[in-house]
């Protein structure tokens, strides 16, 4: 990573095994700036699911009413039901801060209220794309990592072209190698 002007932070969940749902508990309150001045409001701990196909953050209705939160708004979203149906409704937004784990905090967010199985928030793209997100699944172990803000672009096409180009003689095997090295042989006397 390069240096930065401004602060990055950044979390890391392991599970144990691969994961088809990637979760975290975390914490969420009515949105306020800590640096205004006033008071903190309740924060409360709960259970998100990340879900790089929503496009939005989402937040049960057990949240708002345990945060006592007011609407600051309404928006028409659209849910996939039964079957893949597309069904759409209007439903209250709320203005909250989401605290990821690690003091990964984000300021601010306008979230929908909606039902989400298994989980009281939904993290969506609002806030996936503010940052950066890798999911490696290496030795069968399902590892979620995230930074914010992002600060570079991840290429694994790049990385694995400069593996191979810097160590790919060191993965062949000794009857490979002999192999190569014929081949660049009868090329030579070709010319």
């Amino acid at each position: 990573m390069k240096f930065q002007q401004q602060p990055v932070f950044g979390l890391t969940t392991r599970y144990n095994g691969i994961a088809n749902v990637l979760k975290n508990e975390i914490r969420v309150s009515e949105a306020y700036h800590p640096s205004s001045g006033l008071p903190e409001p309740l924060i409360k701990p709960f259970n998100c699911i990340w879900d790089t196909g929503a496009t939005n953050t989402v937040i049960n209705p057990s949240v708002v009413i345990a945060l006592n939160l007011k609407p600051s708004g309404r928006t028409i979203v659209q849910a996939v039901g039964d079957g893949g149906k597309v069904n759409e409704y209007e439903t209250n937004t709320y203005l909250v801060n989401i605290y990821l784990p690690n003091n990964v905090n984000v300021v601010g967010v306008v979230v929908s209220e909606g039902g989400i199985g298994g989980a009281d928030v939904l993290i969506g793209m609002d806030i996936i794309t503010s940052g950066d997100l890798a999911i490696t699944n290496y030795n069968g172990k399902t590892c979620m990592t995230f930074r914010y803000p992002s600060v570079e672009e991840i290429d694994f096409v790049q990385e694995i072209s400069e593996h191979n180009k810097r160590y790919g003689g060191a993965l062949q095997s000794t009857d490979e190698r002999r192999k190569t090295r014929n081949k660049r042989k009868a090329e030579k006397r070709k010319k």
